[in-house]
Order: structure tokens, then sequence, then C-alpha cells
């Protein structure tokens, strides 16, 4: 089986990535009016899925399902083959193979994922993706495949052909990206990069397979929307979203009496647009059977539906009483200004609640009380849902029909779940929380969580946490270590780490109505 040198030399880190679980893919086409397939018995596929970061998570959460990830790197799969043995995990599988060959038994797949492949694979891989998605779709499966946009990426080319005819493509992948350092470095002091300086900074502080697989490797061509349209529908597949965030959403008007696929016609013709007028850079496109129900634009109208989670924080005191705007950040830095006093109450809601998801008509109603009880007007449902339906569109509330059922505290005996215990101990593996998201642990935090299993009390977590410091030279009061145990088994249960406790609830899905 042929493998990528470059791919082996400098494999992109092996991170979750919450823009791909299928619960949110779910959620994201019941706003377009399409019923996608429950991720939590779903055969979920993913092409290119390194060592499994993104899809072995998944199978942990879900185990009900089926997931198979495909990599054409022999290390990647290699590597993540045996985490999945170690793990344990009978649902979930990673095969060394060719996308362009894939073992003809696969069946079919209510969920596929190809992230950071199409744009940087040749036309016929490209086509051969495709072939994949429409060959082990389901009826109503869901694919994602993001790709690079021509509109934000034509003032980048130059940058790329620079960094490309300066640097020799008969060394290795990691010498190649040593010497486009070197190269950065001479463009950041030269004032006719000007245009490009906010790249070229990002690109000198960038991973090195980022580096080189956007700016080095042989193949990253960029499409238009319509070009990416005209491609899928040639293999029987049709648009069916946007995985990404959005600052500017389609709405279609005088759209009475069209039929969906005239409906559609507009909306695409829309979304082009709108990629020549945000200079939009990147797409994470849901596709769907072009034999499925017609899709339509996101609406609001399909919020209740759904349930919510939200990870925020704002610096200031939250004013619930009038419509000042304020500012609510993610752990990613991204920003959310709200001025509307029920949804600064929902997102407090929601921020409290998390990891745990609640469904429309809870939110609605903790908000409300929320509200009353510090005086606030509530707003009218009309209000409230394009404020929601705004914050969902720019990933600052992400959607879910998946609620899930988490730790509340760490109890007497934290036990942490198995998954993130070998994650852990891993080396070169990301923790990932339950949402999907990389925790970031040091060396302390990563052997806390593995010591998590359930045989000690807080207590003793907290003196064989001081010894472990002490053994390692450092000197810390045990109080210290106990109150920076307690604070880091918080962090593990916000981020979903720990196994909840006997009389909790078992996870659900969030119902219509």
């Amino acid at each position: 089986m042929p493998t990528l040198a470059s791919y082996d030399e400098l494999p992109y880190d092996s991170l979750p990535l919450p823009e791909t679980r299928p619960d949110f893919l779910a959620a994201l086409a019941r706003l377009g009016g399409f019923d996608a397939p429950d991720p939590t018995c779903a055969r979920i596929l993913e092409l290119g899925c390194a060592q499994g970061g993104n899809l072995v998570p998944m199978a942990g959460a879900w185990p009900a399902s089926e997931c198979v990830g495909v990599e054409l790197s022999r290390v990647e799969a290699e590597a993540g083959a045996a985490f999945v043995a170690r793990a344990g995990l009978t649902n979930c599988r990673i095969l060394h193979a060719d996308l362009a060959a894939l073992p003809p038994d696969l069946g079919t797949f209510d969920y596929i994922i190809t992230h950071g492949v199409f744009s940087w694979v040749p036309p016929a891989v490209q086509d051969a993706l495709l072939a994949v998605c429409r060959r082990h779709l389901a009826e109503n499966g869901v694919a994602y495949v993001s790709f690079n946009v021509e509109a934000g990426w034509k003032p980048l080319q130059p940058l790329r052909a620079a960094l490309r005819e300066r640097t020799s493509p008969a060394v290795a992948a990691p010498e190649r990206c040593r010497q486009a350092r070197a190269v950065l470095d001479e463009l950041a002091s030269d004032p006719s990069a000007a245009p490009l300086a906010k790249e070229i900074a990002y690109l000198r502080q960038a991973a090195p397979s980022y580096l080189f697989h956007e700016y080095l490797a042989e193949f990253n061509q960029p499409l238009t929307f319509d070009a990416f349209n005209a491609r899928i529908a040639a293999h029987g597949l049709r648009y069916l979203g946007e995985a990404g965030p959005r600052r500017a959403v389609v709405e279609l008007e005088d759209d009475y009496g069209l039929i969906p696929e005239s409906m559609a016609a507009r909306w695409l013709d829309a979304e082009a647009a709108l990629d020549v007028a945000l200079g939009t850079r990147f797409r994470r496109a849901l596709l769907t059977r072009d034999d499925a129900p017609c899709p339509h634009p996101p609406r609001a109208d399909a919020l209740a539906t759904l349930a919510f989670h939200a990870d925020l924080g704002s610096d200031a005191e939250i004013d619930l009483s009038s419509d000042s705007e304020q500012s609510f950040r993610n752990p990613a830095g991204n920003t959310f200004p709200v001025t509307l006093p029920a949804m600064k109450a929902a997102l407090m809601v929601l921020s409290a609640a998390y990891p745990h998801a609640l469904d429309y008509a809870t939110l609605r109603r903790a908000a409300r009380a929320l509200l009353a009880a510090h005086g606030g007007r509530d707003a009218s449902d009309a209000d409230f849902d394009g404020a929601l339906f705004a914050l969902v569109m720019l990933h600052g509330v992400m959607p879910t029909v998946w609620r899930g059922t988490f730790a509340d505290e760490p109890g007497e005996t934290p036990r942490a779940t198995p998954l993130a215990r070998l994650q852990a101990t891993t080396p070169g593996w990301v923790v990932s929380g339950a949402r999907g998201v990389a925790i970031d642990l040091d060396a302390a935090g990563r052997a806390l969580l593995a010591a998590a299993d359930g045989s000690r009390t807080v207590a003793a977590l907290a003196t064989w946490m001081h010894g472990e410091l002490a053994r390692a030279g450092l000197d810390a009061p045990p109080d210290a270590v106990l109150a920076r145990t307690w604070e880091t088994l918080w962090l593990f249960v916000r981020q979903g780490l720990l196994c909840p406790q006997p009389a909790q609830a078992s996870a659900g899905l969030a119902r219509d109505g």
C-alpha cells in the first residue's frame, strides 16, 4: 500500500474537531429542513482520519455507533489502530488505505467526514473522494467536506508561490519548513510584502504541518463555490449547508410558490456571492445525495427542536436589566456581543450547565426565571429566536441533537472515563472533552487524569500528586497541592471527562417540541 512521505514526516496534529461531530451536523441539517440520522447509533466514516484523534472520541461517546477511519499515511494509521486496540473500542477501526481503492465491503454510512483533504489532493483524487461519498452515503446521510475557497486564497497565492520557489522540493518536509521559515523572516521586514504581513506573522508561529501542507505541498487548489457545486453535482451530490461559523446567512425573499429545486438554485447563487463579498477562505460544506429531500437555507423556526451548549464567560458583570451591549468570550478567545437581556440570561444558563446541553424549552424557562430574579424584561419569542439563531450561526452557541450525561461534580472518588485516562498516558495524544474540544493539560494535569480511576478519594489523589511532584523535584505545600487538585478535578467536570454518578439519568436525544 503506497503512503505519503510528507504526511509521515510532518503529520497533522490528530485533534478532535467539534464542527465535524455528527450530533452537531444533524442539528445543522435540521435547521435546513433535513432529517439526518441519530448520531448515537450511526455508521460514521472519516476519510483522512490521521491517528483517529477526531473519530475515536465519537466511538467512545456513542458505543452503539460504528466508526471507521481511513488514512493513507501508514505511520498514522498504524498508530491509530494500536490506540483503538488498547482502548478496547470494538465499534471503531482505522484502516491504512487509499480512498480511491477502499475495501468493497464497507457498506453505507450515515455520516462521512473528510476534513483537510479535498483541496490538497489532485483532481483525480478529488473525484474519487466525491465518488466515495455518493457510493457509501446512506439515503438520508450527511457528508462533511472542507475545502479552500478561491475568494479568500487569491490574495495569498503570491506568498505561496514565493515560499515554493525559494525552498527546495528535493529535501525532506521538515527541512523544507525550516527553509520556509527563513524566507518568512526575510519577508517580515520587506516593505513590498506589507499587504501579507498578517499572514506572514501567523505562518512564522504556525505548526510545521500547516505551513508545509498549505504553502509548500504540490497541491492546494482553492475553488469557487460555483465550481465546487458543479463538481459535487457531477457525482450525484447536493449542497446541504455550511458547518463553519457564518458572519452572514442567506435569506431568500419572495420564494413563495417556488419548487424546492428552484429555491435551492437561488440559494447557491447567493452563497457564491457571499464568498466574494466576505473574502471567504475556507468552507466546511455539508452534502447529501441528490435523491434525498431538497434542503433549504437554515431557518430559526427549527430551533425549538434542538438542544444547545455553550462554554462562555464575560469579564464584566452581566446587566440583565438593559439592552447594553456586553461581550461573551469562548475558550478560543472569540467574542460575541449580546444586547438582548433574555439572551444574556440564556448564555449565563448555558455556561453554567456546560458540558450538558439544554433543550430549547428548558433553556427558555431557565432564562426567564433568571431574568425574573433580577428584574429583567423578557423578550418576544421572535426576538429571542433571532438572537439565538445569530449566535448559533457564529458558533457562540452550539446546537446539538445529543444532550449527553456527564458528572456534575468530582464525587468522593473521582473516576475519569477510560478513554480520557488512556489519552492522558499516550504520548502524542490530545485529551478530548465531551463536546469534541481539545483540552490543553500540563504534565501534572495529565498525571492526575490518569490517576483518577475511582480508587482514590480526592484527599488521596492530592497526597499522591504531592508525592509525584516531590519525585520531580518540585516542593509544593500539601495545602496548595490539595487546592490545585480540586481545581483540576473541577476542570475535568467542566469538560465532561469524569464518569457521572450512578444516580444520574442516561443520555438522551433532543426531541421535537
